[in-house]
């Protein structure tokens, strides 16, 4: 019997060891994760923008051949916009189908630094990087710094909102002045709002599902407050200088350059509005369009893609494929950029934990004004698309649902706060796990292969 005592003791140390090595390795990954969340802690906004603001200055270098309006080095609508806004500058009227001043950032860069891809594209990078901040600001006003700065990075790195902010196309500008009216809404600067909302329009007529969200979110938020004559004061004090902000600048673009449609020259701002319609009313989907789900059906854009990613528009390399603009020589040897026009899916498919959540907040009535701000925000800017393409056969495209993504990016710190609602440490961790995954959907997106640059082959 005593002869098996050493054994036991053997067999107790081994344990021992072995509970002690499982708990230095706990320890080991716990002081990690607290190493990584010091890190994330002194991490600021400031950082961010300036990682977009770098990432955007290169991506927006390529293509960089030619100058003008027939150079081959314009991206995806680029072919049109670049000449829109040349003839800004010649006072020609063109591109009558969306409004000015969507445009007229182009044409202040060509005029400044010359019509090359430096002049074209710099405004808009600029653009897209105050939009990040600007919605940081907006984030909030209903998240702590770090929540709010986690959703400035879902934004930041969806990858259509960051390759139509790093290229002269209108989308950047409308969701810019759209934030910055909420924002100045939430501050209580309601006719700067109004301002803002105006300038939106202006930059594509699509600024008015921004306003539509602004209504309705109002509309809840103010739902058990009497009316007062200094609240109706307000509200057609910024019906009007929101009406005004859109009207006299399109009056005064046709007084200056008397844009002529079926031989009617325009003199009223109201055949613009008309023309809009009409000219966006006329653009149905053919059978052939009707193959694509992923582009011209809403509903397609938040399935599985269906299809092949959408390739650029516009005059293509000889021998170069469509999923493949242009290539760029590197220590002698040519690479491919890729503007694909696709969408970050990590972030794109998170409407489908958003919206159920902010249903069910609503039926059980417990919705927060985030909730419905979210709500607002995805309602009015996806509904109408969906309502377009299935029910009216109208022509949307993919690039469209960029204007979710803002609603799309505070949602998902939402849905993280709800899942695990006490524990920070868990929400901060998901919130990583969840930025991680868009960050690799972003690098395997992205453009320009850095790679290349690398290897130099």
């Amino acid at each position: 019997m005593s002869q098996g005592k050493p054994k036991e003791i053997s067999n107790d140390k081994n344990r021992s060891n072995l509970f002690r090595s499982v708990s230095e390795v706990k320890k080991e990954i716990s002081d990690l994760f607290d190493s990584i969340s010091s890190r994330i802690k002194s991490f600021n906004i400031g950082h961010l923008l300036l990682i977009l603001l770098a990432l955007h200055l290169f991506a927006m270098s390529f293509p960089n051949n030619g100058t003008g309006s027939n150079s081959t080095g314009r991206v995806f609508d680029e072919v049109y916009y670049v000449k829109a806004s040349q003839d800004l500058l010649n006072l020609t009227a063109s591109n009558l189908e969306h409004p000015f001043f969507g445009k007229i950032w182009g044409a202040i860069g060509i005029y400044l630094f010359g019509s090359d891809f430096f002049g074209w594209r710099i405004f808009y990078v600029i653009i897209g990087t105050l939009a990040v901040w600007v919605f940081y600001e907006v984030a909030r006003v209903f998240f702590s710094k770090e929540k709010a700065l986690f959703a400035a990075a879902f934004l930041g790195f969806e990858t259509l909102f960051f390759i139509h902010t790093s290229l002269l196309l209108l989308e950047g500008p409308p969701i810019l002045f759209g934030l910055l009216g909420f924002l100045c809404y939430f501050k209580k600067r309601y006719y700067l709002s109004a301002f803002s909302f105006g300038l939106s329009i202006i930059s594509k007529e699509w600024g008015a599902y921004f306003v539509a969200a602004l209504f309705l979110y109002h509309v809840y938020v103010t739902r058990r407050v009497p009316a007062t004559r200094k609240a109706l004061g307000l509200i057609v004090g910024f019906a009007l200088i929101l009406a005004l902000t859109v009207l006299i600048p399109l009056w005064v673009y046709d007084l200056v350059y008397k844009p002529v449609v079926s031989g009617v020259v325009w003199n009223s701002p109201l055949q613009n509005l008309q023309y809009y319609y009409d000219y966006h009313s006329s653009l149905t989907i053919s059978a052939s369009d009707a193959q694509n789900t992923w582009d011209h059906f809403a509903w397609g854009w938040i399935l599985p893609p269906c299809g092949k990613l959408i390739p650029c528009v516009g005059p293509l390399p000889h021998g170069i494929q469509p999923s493949v603009y242009y290539e760029v020589t590197i220590n002698g040897d040519l690479h491919p950029i890729d503007w694909l026009g696709i969408g970050n899916l990590v972030i794109w498919y998170s409407i489908w934990a958003i919206v159920p959540v902010i249903a069910g907040k609503i039926l059980v009535r417990k919705a927060t004004n985030l909730d419905i701000f979210i709500g607002s925000w995805i309602l009015c800017t996806y509904a109408p698309s969906l309502i377009l393409s299935g029910i009216y056969h109208r022509v949307v495209y993919a690039f469209y649902f960029i204007n979710v993504d803002p609603g799309l990016a505070l949602g998902i710190p939402m849905v993280i706060t709800f899942i695990a609602p006490y524990s920070l440490r868990a929400q901060r961790y998901w919130l990583l796990f969840w930025l991680v995954a868009a960050l690799v959907f972003f690098i395997v997106f992205f453009p320009i292969h850095p790679a290349d640059f690398i290897n130099g082959s």
